[in-house]
């Protein structure tokens, strides 16, 4: 079995501690605000079918291009290291040296392209989690689900797949050095670490590919909301499997249509913010509303 697949069931598994299942994505506000009811038909407006189809599209043209993003930064960045060091290392060979200063001089050279590599890594993570901060702004109630995810995500590679054996390498070892400082900045407040941006440079850290990537992005936000509706007595276990189920044609439509999407903050070709949109407006008031509901049994 690939290693991959293998890492792809794990953070797929739904006891993957990150705190994703305390949030509902809005769902309950729009349950007792009577805007979602559990015996509308599926063609109806205030159906769940109709809500988990809007918030699906919304993650996939909201919050997937931050994701993209930074799996594509951090995959780019990381594969400089090892060119960095083969070109050290060349030319310190053809100084003639002897052996111990060879293998000084590229340790030293290895060092150097790694410690550069992180600043490098670390300085547009930032800029992207600034960037979905300023987006998330006016919704406090999003951008604490958000940053708890993201916070918790990072606390769970840090304390434990950064001490998996496969990690063993100088590649895995940055990683593991830029995750330890991005936790160390999120403690600080000089980052809010959104969901988004540390899912996507987990999974290029741990060498997912930013298809699969994606692709569990997606998964991970429609099973997050189908396990609410469970709990919210909106819908059945059985009958939540058969609908799980049929999300998966919405979800592949999703990502052939906005895969390629990659959040632009940086590029005049994206001056009116469309590379990163929200496309369901009243998603964003039932969100807003939770922190109202008088009882509630979710974070968000």
């Amino acid at each position: 079995m690939e290693r991959e697949t293998w890492l792809l069931w794990l953070l797929a598994d739904s006891q993957l501690p990150t705190g994703g299942f305390v949030a509902s994505a809005g769902l309950e506000a729009a349950m007792q605000a009577r805007l979602i009811r559990e015996n509308a038909s599926e063609t109806d407006s205030d159906s769940f079918i109709g809500f988990i189809r809007g918030s699906t599209h919304n993650q996939a043209r909201f919050a997937l291009p931050f994701c993209s993003r930074a799996h594509d930064e951090t995959m780019q960045l990381i594969g400089r290291v090892q060119s960095d060091v083969k070109d050290s290392a060349a030319k310190v060979v053809d100084t003639d040296a002897v052996d111990n200063a060879v293998e000084d001089a590229v340790n030293k050279a290895d060092e150097d392209a790694a410690d550069s590599v992180a600043t490098d890594v670390i300085d547009i993570l930032q800029r992207i989690d600034d960037y979905h901060q300023t987006m998330l702004s006016s919704n406090s109630v999003a951008m604490r689900a958000s940053t708890a995810q993201g916070g918790g995500l990072l606390s769970l590679f840090n304390r434990g797949y950064a001490h998996a054996r496969f990690m063993d390498h100088t590649r895995g070892q940055l990683c593991v050095a830029i995750a330890k400082r991005l936790q160390r900045l999120a403690r600080l407040g000089e980052m809010r670490a959104h969901w988004p941006v540390i899912f996507g440079f987990v999974c290029a850290a741990v060498g997912i590919s930013i298809e699969h990537t994606q692709q569990l992005f997606m998964f991970q936000f429609v099973r997050q909301i189908f396990s609410a509706a469970i709990r919210l007595n909106l819908v059945g276990p059985l009958r939540a499997q058969a609908l799980q189920c049929d999300m998966q044609l919405a979800a592949s439509d999703l990502l052939e249509q906005h895969a390629h999407l990659r959040v632009a903050f940086d590029s005049p070709e994206d001056v009116f913010g469309e590379s990163a949109v929200y496309t369901e407006p009243v998603l964003e008031l039932y969100q807003g509303m939770h922190d109202r509901l008088y009882s509630r049994i979710f974070n968000s």
